[in-house]
């Protein structure tokens, strides 16, 4: 029999800060509406976002009354949270059952289950086939952005939200990674193939030098071998990185607008941590995707060697800034591969953020986006546009070199 509420979550109350949290939503319950079906990792669930065991409690009851059984329920003490997921009646849609449990206790944010994927794309180019060009895919991301050769002293915790990173890559021998799961299915290959790319781009020779990486590991094949995430695992993801007090965190996964994500990501960003994510490559025509869209995040897109737009990256008004991510070596001679996607142009700002001492107080991506609209070539339309952002990313001066 499963144990009541205030049982489970007794331990963890403990560790909960008093008082009540604001929260300001960015989307509404008609915007949701509209979302797919497809965009969805079950259609029999919904997950609520609170911020007291009193609130989760009371949930807890009324939901049963009408018939919502809670399924699991997880604690986020650093962020202040409690998750609760609730098995929805037989014909109610989550989107009515979302509606349904807000009205029943109106501070808590209530959602359905969506999924999220990551943004890049593993080139079939052997590590040879640019020998002899100049400049070379190996070199022109750092060129681009003015990037210093030896790389920079990373001032700042970082964090990936990703795939998990092989301890085992070259690139990675005398990096400090500490590395944590938080899967809801299996781990597969390219997931891992991808989390080490992005931590290559983050830690490897001639990028952050000292870095400290926290590695989430939140992708997963389902029994149908679709790979994705969910809120949760990334919320555990973030939870688990403001406990170890990360600084920034780099967000390579885009999907739809989610209330919980929403909600949560404004708590971390509350605490003072800086959040990085791709604009996504659903291709210029696709709606905004989340939580690169999230006002408390910055969004990256990607350009390539000629600082041309990345042909699927997402456009909109909230594209902050560019940076290299269209056929990016990556990894060693012996067992580099080229990556594409809005995701690995993430990192490279990322670094910026984590190894430029202009960053150090910036603790909000307002104050982020400030620093880069300073730091940037401007392309495109004139000013800040909805493919470019401020525009090209440009290393800094007041990078510390090894």
């Amino acid at each position: 029999m499963r144990k009541p509420l205030k049982t489970s979550l007794a331990l963890a109350a403990i560790m909960m800060l008093a008082g009540c949290q604001t929260y300001n939503l960015e989307q509404n319950r008609e915007v949701l509406a509209a979302q797919k079906s497809a965009d969805l990792i079950t259609r029999s669930e919904v997950m609520a976002l609170v911020s007291s065991v009193d609130v989760a409690t009371d949930l807890e009851q009324k939901a049963a009354h009408w018939g919502y059984d809670l399924k699991r329920t997880e604690s986020l003490p650093s962020l202040g949270l409690y998750i609760l997921t609730f098995d929805c009646p037989p014909g109610i849609d989550p989107h009515v059952a979302s509606i349904e449990l807000e009205k029943l206790q109106p501070n808590s944010t209530v959602e359905a289950i969506h999924k999220y994927t990551l943004q890049a794309e593993i080139s079939d180019r052997a590590s040879g086939t640019f020998a002899g060009l100049v400049p070379s895919p190996m070199e022109y991301a750092n060129g681009l952005i003015e990037w210093p050769d030896d790389g920079c002293v990373a001032l700042k915790k970082v964090g990936i939200i990703d795939g998990g990173v092989n301890p085992n890559s070259i690139s990675l021998n005398h990096a400090n990674i500490r590395s944590k799961a938080f899967l809801i299915g299996r781990e597969v290959p390219s997931a891992v193939e991808h989390g080490t790319a992005i931590a290559e781009l983050l830690v490897g020779p001639g990028r952050l030098k000292d870095a400290q990486l926290y590695s989430a590991s939140v992708i997963s094949a389902d029994e149908n071998g679709d790979i994705y995430t969910g809120v949760e695992p990334m919320l555990k993801a973030i939870d688990w990185m403001v406990e170890g007090g990360v600084d920034v965190i780099n967000i390579s996964l885009a999907g739809p607008y989610n209330r919980t994500l929403d909600r949560g990501i404004q708590r971390a960003v509350d605490k003072g941590v800086v959040i990085v994510a791709a604009v996504g490559n659903a291709g210029a025509n696709a709606s905004p995707q989340y939580p690169a869209a999230l006002k408390t995040v910055v969004a990256a897109t990607a350009v390539d060697s000629r600082a041309q737009i990345y042909s699927k990256a997402v456009r909109g008004r909230h594209v902050d800034v560019a940076a290299p991510g269209v056929e990016v070596f990556v990894g060693d001679a012996a067992s580099g591969r080229y990556v594409s996607g809005t995701s690995i142009a993430t990192p490279f700002v990322v670094a910026q953020i984590a190894g430029d001492k202009e960053f150090t107080d910036a603790r909000t991506s307002d104050a982020v986006r400030e620093i880069l609209s300073r730091q940037t070539e401007d392309l495109g339309e004139r000013g800040r546009d909805p493919i470019f952002g401020f525009g090209l990313l440009q290393a800094n001066q007041s990078c510390i070199t090894p």
